[in-house]
């Protein structure tokens, strides 16, 4: 049986990261693609060492080395775990969120979608403040849907290829050191200073990263309909009794503080769950258990 290849991107990031380590101990081939910043990178110079017959990076310092050194590759699958991340923005960042959310994997696309069979993408449920329509929280989510747009003309163009938009709310794992709420909540107890939290009305729906990985591997060994599917976990938490629980474990309680701030009211999403999909891990267990 031959084995199949899969292109990665975004794998100096977080989850792109934790999927790579995932991806290398199961049967496929993978490259990555890495701008020349991350020759340095430590954890993946030792990855690629390790599995030096199964794992290749293509470094790049502007598109034309990605098409030159891309093109001739044999390429299955291709994951885009490539972002840049921010819950607001300034005038001089625009161009950094178009080049990372849009400009990027569009080259790469681009460059190879006439013999892929799957993409799989990810983008956000901010990308649907409302729940149902494209209606973008913040301009972040409104690169991930620029970007889910210039794939439905490259499935246009190959009706062979399959494009699946993965999104979720809220993600978490144990070694998360991301600048979210669970990671800072965590820094900050540790370091015993106080969190502030926007509102006590604040909802949140949170999965974890190994869940987000099982969906990937159900589209990769499935014949999934192709389309826009939603990870969630079947009731959402309110921030005030995730607190709770986490401070019945604790000896010392969290120090918290809630502004009266507006939020935008959760509204459930009308996307469907992927089939053959549900969450597994017991997301409150490995939060509070990261307290510990």
């Amino acid at each position: 049986m031959k084995i199949k290849t899969i292109l990665l991107t975004g794998t100096s990031g977080f989850i792109g990261k934790v999927f790579l380590k995932f991806i290398l101990t199961k049967k496929y081939k993978v490259i990555d693609i890495l701008r020349n910043k991350n020759k340095n990178n430590k954890y993946l110079t030792h990855l690629r060492k390790k599995y030096k017959n199964t794992y290749e990076s293509i470094f790049f310092k502007d598109e034309n080395e990605i098409n030159k050194k891309l093109r001739k590759k044999k390429i299955d699958f291709f994951i885009n775990f490539a972002t840049l991340y921010k819950n607001d923005h300034s005038h001089n960042e625009i161009s950094k969120f178009v080049e990372s959310n849009i400009y990027f994997p569009t080259i790469v696309t681009d460059t190879i979608f006439l013999k892929i069979k799957k993409i799989i993408n990810f983008g956000t449920m901010m990308q649907h403040s409302d729940g149902k329509t494209y209606s973008p929280k913040n301009f972040y989510a409104s690169t991930k849907s620029a970007f889910e747009m210039i794939l439905n003309y490259y499935t246009l163009q190959n009706k062979k290829l399959n494009q699946y938009n993965l999104k979720f709310y809220e993600s978490f794992h144990e070694d998360d050191a991301r600048k979210k709420l669970i990671p800072t909540l965590i820094k900050n107890y540790r370091q015993k200073k106080t969190t502030f939290i926007n509102s006590k009305k604040l909802q949140l729906n949170i999965i974890h990263v190994n869940d987000i990985i099982n969906a990937v591997m159900i589209i990769l060994q499935n014949n999934i309909k192709p389309g826009d599917y939603c990870l969630k976990q079947r009731k959402n938490f309110k921030i005030d009794y995730l607190i709770s629980k986490i401070n019945v474990k604790l000896n010392k309680k969290l120090k918290i503080k809630y502004r009266n701030e507006k939020i935008l009211k959760f509204k459930n999403s009308s996307l469907k769950i992927l089939p053959k999909w549900k969450p597994k891990a017991n997301i409150l267990n490995k939060i509070q258990s990261k307290f510990n």
